[in-house]
This record gives C-alpha cells, structure tokens and sequence, in this order.
C-alpha cells in the first residue's frame, strides 16, 4: 500500500539512516591544514633562484608566513616571510662583492692598520659556508590576535632602561630575544666617523647599513672599519661592488636617502620630529626608539608609513604598539600593515582613525567602514582565522581586510560569509 510520508517519518527516517552511516563519513575537520606550496604561488622567480642562490621547496606555510630555505654558497639563510626572503637574496650581491674587495692587498693593509684602534663593531664572519647561518625558529605566534596575546611583556620589555629619574614607574626588564632572531646592536653609540663609513658602503652597495644579516652584518663592519680607521677608500673598489642590487622593495627613496644620508643621532632627532609635528611625544616615543628590533631604517620606515595618515586619530596608539614588537619578522609586517592603510586612505576612502591589533592595522573610514590591513603570505581557513572573522571589535556594517598575499579559495568563502570583503595580492611589486 502506497502513502505520502508525514514530514515527521521523514525526520525519523533521515536521523535512522545518518545514524547508521560509517564514521569515516562525517566531516573530519572543518578547518585547512597549514600547507606547503611551490614557491611560485608566494614569491617572484627573481628571488626563487639566481646565480647565487636558490630557495628550496616546497615551502611551508606557518603563521600565515613562508619559510624559505636559502642555499648559497655563503650559507643557508632560514627566513620568514616573503619581504625578508627579498632583503636576504638581495643582500647575496653585496655579501659577493665585498669577499671579493676583502681580498685585495689595500683592504688587508687597511684592516691590519685598522687594528691598532680599538673599536668593538666587527664580529666574525662564518667560516663554515655550507652551515646554517640563519635560522627563524618556528614561535611567531597568534598573527591576528590582540595585542596583549604578541607580547606579554607589553611596556615593561621596552622601558626605560636608560633610567627615567623623573618617573616613579618600576623599571623594565630587558628585551627579551626571539628564537632564531638575535637582538639586533645598538648604533647609538657609534663612533661619527665609522657611522659615515658603514652608511657611505651601504650606499655603495645599495643595501641598509644597519641589516641583521649575520653574515653582511660583520662584512659591513669591517669594511667601515678598514675605511673610518684604515683609511681605505670606498671608491678604490667601485668598479667590484657597483652590483646591480635593489634595496628591499618595501622601502621608498626617503627611508633610503635617510638612513643612507644622516648618522643615527640626526636620524632619531629627525623621526622625533615628525612623530611631534603629529602630536606623538613623550614616553611612548622613547620606548618606541629603546626597541631595538625597530633598528634605525626600520623606526624610520614607520614615521615615514604614519605620515601618509595625515590627520588620522590613533597613530600614537601605533607607536606604543611598535614598542612592544618582538622580532624583525613582526617589525617589518608591522609596518607593512601600516603602509598598505596608507595606501588605502589616499586611494579609497579617507581614515578617520587607525589603530593596532598585534601586527594587524585596523582603520575607520570617514563614512564608518572597517578596512583591516595584514602583511601576510598566505591565509588559509584555521582556527585562528575563524577567530579573527568573528570578532567583536572588528564589528561593522561593512568591512574590507586587505592581505599583501594570497587567500585561499576556502579563506575567501568562509570570510565572505562573516560579511567580510577580502582584497588580496597587494604586495608592492619587487624591482628588477
């Protein structure tokens, strides 16, 4: 005998048979893996393979960062992230050119005239080139949390080491290190002469006089040395070190001719400046400069970035958030985050505030749209993006978060379904 089945017998039925059904049938994780991916998908082919050097692959995607494995005959530099992967190969070029001048009897006579003086800025170059020599430890930690979850130490890492007499605040601790990333030296006390020496080379070579390369670090060193003491000449070895080499990508001419132009007194003083003609000043500016991840380009590069936000509210609040970034891999997607806001505000709608969340740049549009900016590799859909799209705080009738990389097609629909309008691939283009 034949019925129409009630919409109860159906329910009934259904929860019989789903019941019935293996367990390998239901899902087994609604999130993505961390994956690794060619490195085509996250970086340009220039700085995938050269005649110095090649990246291995594939790469693995952590923290939302690649980390690439850099083979050359100076070593294996571990980094993370695709703008430090650009700093270090192009820093190969000057790491090359400068082994070849250290081997010219002038730079060797210099160097040992040199030693009469005693100056503590020259550290041993590696002498095991097929070893290790840089690597970022895994422990970058939550990417697109809050602040308090990147930095327990907040303000009292970064204070007042120098002795804040006037202030009744209990002193900081020290910056603690990150695995894998040395604290970069203090180049406040730089000697004048070897100051202009280190920048005059840097320029030569066309790289940051104050990188962390620990093997161009050392280089760098000792060729201000030779030169500031030695009295050997930049200029004798142009024809060797005028490489074609383009300083990072992420930098403009003014952070360049800055740091290239002025010694690191006149460079503080001249951010100092600028971070009062803002209204920033006062104890978050010395704690901002007391961190030594934000090495002088680095400090430089932020005031710079804050300057294209013009009359927005909350840019201090981005100075005392820099104060407590730990690691140069942070520091420079920190700043990437702030400059793609920058960007955003003169080419959309204006901001009317921005402020920090971690290494995230969070920024309010005159007509009330949240615009979120992340300086990332990769995002795929884990735990910590299904945060980050449900969050409170970011709340708003409409909003946009902007990603320097890639997003995946699964990242891409579930924020579409948090109502959240993604605008990916937006890393500035490398030169060539």
């Amino acid at each position: 005998m034949s019925f129409s089945p009630s919409a109860t017998l159906v329910v009934v039925l259904f929860t019989a048979l789903t019941a019935s059904l293996p367990a390998i049938a239901q899902p087994i994780t609604k999130y993505e893996s961390a994956p690794k991916l060619a490195g085509k998908e996250l970086a340009s082919e220039a700085l995938l393979s050269g005649p110095l050097h090649s990246v291995g692959e594939p790469v693995a995607i952590e923290n939302f960062m690649g980390r690439y494995e850099i083979n050359s005959q100076f070593g294996k530099f571990r980094v993370a992230g695709v703008d430090m992967l650009g700093v270090r190969v192009r820093e190969l070029v000057a790491i090359d050119a400068l082994s070849q001048v250290e081997k010219s009897v002038e730079f060797q006579q210099a160097l040992l005239r040199s030693a009469q003086v005693p100056l503590q800025f020259v550290g041993n170059a590696v002498t095991d080139p097929s070893g290790t020599v840089e690597n970022i430890a895994s422990g970058l930690g939550t990417v697109l949390g809050r602040v308090g979850r990147l930095a327990t130490t907040g303000a009292r890492a970064v204070g007042d080491a120098a002795t804040d007499m006037t202030s009744s605040e209990p002193r900081a601790q020290p910056l603690p290190a990150v695995a894998g990333e040395p604290v970069p030296p203090s180049f406040t006390g730089d000697p004048f002469g070897f100051n202009r020496a280190r920048r005059e080379w840097a320029k030569r070579l066309n790289i940051d006089p104050y990188t962390t390369n620990p093997v161009l670090r050392p280089k760098l060193d000792a060729a201000a040395r030779a030169t500031f003491v030695g009295e050997f000449p930049v200029n004798v070895a142009i024809g060797i070190v005028a490489a074609p080499l383009q300083y990072a990508a992420s930098f403009d001419t003014v952070v360049r001719d800055s740091v290239w132009n002025l010694p690191v007194i006149d460079l503080v003083e001249q951010n100092e400046r600028k971070l009062r003609a803002m209204g920033i000043e006062g104890r978050p500016v010395r704690d901002f400069f007391r961190n030594r991840w934000f090495t002088p380009t680095l400090q430089t590069a932020l005031v710079v970035a804050l300057e294209q936000l013009p009359q927005v509210e909350g840019r201090d609040a981005v100075i005392s958030s820099a104060a407590t970034v730990q690691g140069e891999v942070r520091a420079r997607s920190f700043i990437g985050a702030v400059r793609m806001l920058g960007k955003n505000h003169h080419d959309g709608v204006p901001l009317s505030k921005v402020r920090m969340s971690g290494i995230v740049a969070v920024g309010t549009a005159i007509d009330g749209k949240l615009v979120v900016a992340t300086d990332l590799d990769y995002v795929y859909w884990n735990a910590e993006a299904a945060e980050f799209a449900a969050r409170t705080d970011l709340a708003a009738k409409r909003r946009t978060v902007l990603v320097s990389g890639t997003v995946s097609p699964r990242a891409i629909e579930e924020l579409g379904r948090a109502h959240w309008d993604v605008r990916a691939g937006l890393r500035p283009a490398s030169p060539e």
